[in-house]
C-alpha cells in the first residue's frame, strides 16, 4: 500500500505529528496557581513528500482550499479523513523523472508540504 492523499499518489519523505491539552493557569490574589483542563487538540501532521506530475500537484493544491475531509492513508493503513489546512510546493530542478513511471519523463516533480 501506498501514501495517498484523497487517491493521489505521494511519495513521502517525513511525517510528524503534534498534540496538546488546552491548560489556562489562573493565578489568584491570594493563592497558587491553578490549573484548569478544557480538553485536549485534535492531533496535527506535517508531512513533506514528493508528487510528479502537475495535474496531481494541482489536486493535492486544491484540497486546501475545500472544506470537505479527504482520505489520507500510509502503507500502515489508513489515517483517516483529514481537511488540509496549508499546502506547499516548491518544483525541483530536475530534467527527466524516473519516479513515477506511468507520467512521461519530462512531468515536473515538486516537493510538497501539507499540513
Amino acid at each position: 500500500m501506498a501514501w495517498t492523499l484523497g487517491g493521489h499518489r505521494i511519495y513521502a519523505q517525513e511525517s510528524s505529528e503534534e498534540t496538546g491539552q488546552i491548560l489556562p493557569r489562573l493565578q489568584p490574589l491570594d493563592g497558587g496557581t491553578v490549573i484548569q483542563a478544557f480538553g485536549y487538540e485534535s492531533t496535527v501532521r506535517q508531512v513533506d513528500a514528493i508528487v510528479v506530475g502537475d495535474t496531481r500537484k494541482n489536486a493535492l493544491k486544491a484540497f486546501a482550499q475545500i472544506e470537505t475531509p479527504v482520505a489520507f492513508v500510509s502503507p500502515e493503513g489508513s489515517l483517516g479523513n483529514v481537511i488540509v489546512r496549508k499546502f506547499q510546493a516548491k518544483r525541483n530542478k530536475t530534467t527527466c523523472q524516473r519516479i513515477d513511471l506511468a507520467l512521461a519523463e519530462t512531468a515536473p516533480v515538486y516537493d510538497i508540504s501539507f499540513e
